[in-house]
C-alpha cells in the first residue's frame, strides 16, 4: 500500500531569530506528532536526554528524532521518510540559506518526489533585531557568516529572500519589543509578504498545527508571494498609496526612457524609508536590454533582465504560447506594428515607511529624458553618458522574458551592486 507523502516543514531565519528554540518546542511536545528534525547544530538543541555521547542523531522518548545535517541532506531526508514512522519532518536551514534554493532542491529530487511533499515554509523573525539588521549595510563576510569565499551577499539580501519566500512568519522574541513596535513590524512584514500567516511568539513557542502539516505551501503561490509582485500585478495598486508612519507603497510607470546618468545618481542617493524596491527600467542608451532593479534596505543592484520583445524581430517571438503573447500584447504601447516603444517601460514599485508617493514620482520623472533629449531618437540616445556597468546577458541565468513570475529571484546574481549609506 502506498504511504502518504511525508510533510516537510522548512524553517529559515537569520542569526539569533530563534529557529533552534522553535525546533526545541516542537520536539519536546508531549501529545502531538512524531517529528524528525534535521538541524544545523545538534549540540545547540536543548534535548532532554541523558547520554552525553556525541552522536549524529538522537532518539527522544516521545518518538521524535533529531539529526545533525550531514553532507547529503536530500539522502538524509529520504532515509527518514523511508522509515515510515514519522508524522512530519522539519529541516532547519542555516542562517544564511535562502529557503527557495533548499525547497527547489527537495522538489526537483526524483527519489524524494515519491516520499515527501513540502508542506510549509516557515521564517522565524527576531522581533527585536529584524529592523536593525535590515537597516545594516553589512555584507555577510563582514559579520563572518558568509557561506563561502565568493559569497558577496549583504545581510539584507538574505533577510528579504527569507521574508518573501515563506508561508508562515513566526515572529519570535515578541516580549522584547513594545506593542507599538510589534504592530509596526507586523505591518512591514505584511507589506513585504501579504500572503504569509503571522504567528507571534516568545521563546520559540508556536502552536505546532501552525507550522506542521498546514498544507500552506504551494510552489507557485509561495514563490510569487512577495508584496512588490502583487502590487505590480494589481492595476488599482496606485489608488491606495499612503504616507505617514504607515507602511505604504508607490507604483511608478512610464513609457519614456531614463537618462542613465540621472538614474544612476538617483540609485546612489539614500532611499530614506524604502524597505523594498523592485521592477524593470528602460535606459535610453540600452534600447535592446531591459534593466531589472532589486533594492532592499541599503543594498541596491541594477542588473539586466533580458531583451525587450520590441528589440527582437517578431519571428523570434515564441510561437504557440498564447499566454505569453497575451502578456506581450498587454505590455505593448500603441500600434502592434510599431516597435519604437513596444514593451519598453519603467515599471517600479517601492514599499516603505513614511514614503511620499508624489515626491518619489517626481524623483523618477526627473530621470526621464526631457522632450529635447527624447527628440534625438534612439540613435541619438546612444551618445548619452552612461555610468552603469556593462550588461552581459550571456553569463546571466535569465531566459528572455519579462513575465514577473519567471525567475524574478535570480536577478541579484550579478556583481554590479552598490550600497546606500544610511
Amino acid at each position: 500500500m502506498n504511504q502518504p507523502l511525508l510533510p516537510v516543514t522548512v524553517i529559515s531565519g537569520f542569526v539569533g531569530a530563534g529557529k533552534t528554540a522553535l525546533v526545541d518546542q516542537i520536539l519536546s511536545n508531549r501529545t502531538g506528532p512524531r517529528v524528525a528534525a534535521i538541524v544545523t547544530d545538534l549540540a545547540a538543541v536543548h534535548l532532554d536526554i541523558d547520554n552525553a555521547a556525541p552522536a549524529s542523531q538522537v532518539e527522544l522518548p516521545n518518538g521524535c528524532l533529531c539529526a545533525q545535517a550531514g553532507e547529503d541532506l536530500l539522502e538524509q531526508l529520504a532515509e527518514l521518510a523511508s522509515a515510515n514512522r514519522f508524522d512530519a519532518v522539519i529541516i532547519e536551514a542555516a542562517a544564511v540559506d535562502e529557503p527557495m534554493n533548499l525547497v527547489e532542491s527537495i522538489i526537483e529530487d526524483e527519489k524524494l518526489a515519491a516520499l515527501v511533499r513540502v508542506d510549509t515554509a516557515v521564517t522565524v523573525i527576531d522581533a527585536a533585531g529584524f529592523l536593525r539588521d535590515y537597516a545594516s549595510a553589512d555584507a555577510l563576510s563582514e559579520r563572518g557568516i558568509a557561506a563561502h569565499e565568493e559569497d558577496d551577499r549583504t545581510i539584507v539580501e538574505v533577510l528579504i529572500e527569507q521574508v518573501e519566500f515563506c508561508d508562515v512568519f513566526v515572529i519570535n522574541k515578541a516580549d522584547l519589543v513594545s506593542a507599538d513596535d510589534l504592530a509596526h513590524l507586523q505591518a512591514i512584514l505584511a507589506a513585504l509578504n501579504p500572503r504569509a500567516a503571522q504567528i507571534v511568539s516568545t521563546y520559540g513557542n508556536a502552536p505546532f498545527e501552525e507550522v506542521l502539516g498546514t498544507a500552506r505551501f504551494d510552489y507557485d503561490a509561495t514563490s510569487n508571494a512577495a508584496g512588490w509582485l502583487a502590487l505590480l500585478h494589481d492595476p488599482s495598486s496606485h489608488e491606495n498609496e499612503s504616507g505617514g508612519r504607515d507602511v505604504g507603497h508607490v507604483v511608478y510607470r512610464a513609457r519614456r526612457p531614463f537618462h542613465p546618468e540621472r538614474m544612476w545618481a538617483l540609485l546612489h542617493e539614500e532611499w530614506k524609508g524604502v524597505l523594498r524596491g523592485k521592477g524593470f527600467f528602460w535606459l535610453a542608451t540600452r534600447n535592446e536590454i531591459g534593466g531589472s532593479l532589486s533594492q532592499a534596505g541599503g543594498a541596491c543592484r541594477p542588473a539586466p533582465a533580458g531583451t525587450w520583445w520590441a528589440a527582437q524581430d517578431r519571428s523570434e517571438w515564441p510561437e504557440g504560447d498564447d499566454e505569453l503573447l497575451e502578456e506581450i500584447a498587454a505590455d505593448w504601447y500603441g500600434d502592434a506594428n510599431d516597435f519604437t516603444i513596444g514593451d519598453r517601460r519603467q515599471e517600479l514599485v517601492l514599499i516603505g515607511v513614511d514614503i511620499d508617493p508624489a515626491q518619489w514620482r517626481a524623483k523618477f520623472d526627473a530621470c526621464l529624458l526631457t522632450d529635447d533629449e527624447y527628440a534625438l531618437g534612439a540613435e541619438g540616445w546612444r551618445a548619452l553618458s552612461d555610468p552603469f556597468p556593462a550588461w552581459d546577458l550571456e553569463d546571466d541565468d535569465h531566459d528572455h522574458d519579462h513575465g514577473h513570475d519567471h525567475h524574478h529571484h535570480h536577478d541579484h546574481d550579478d556583481d554590479g551592486h552598490h550600497h546606500h549609506h544610511h
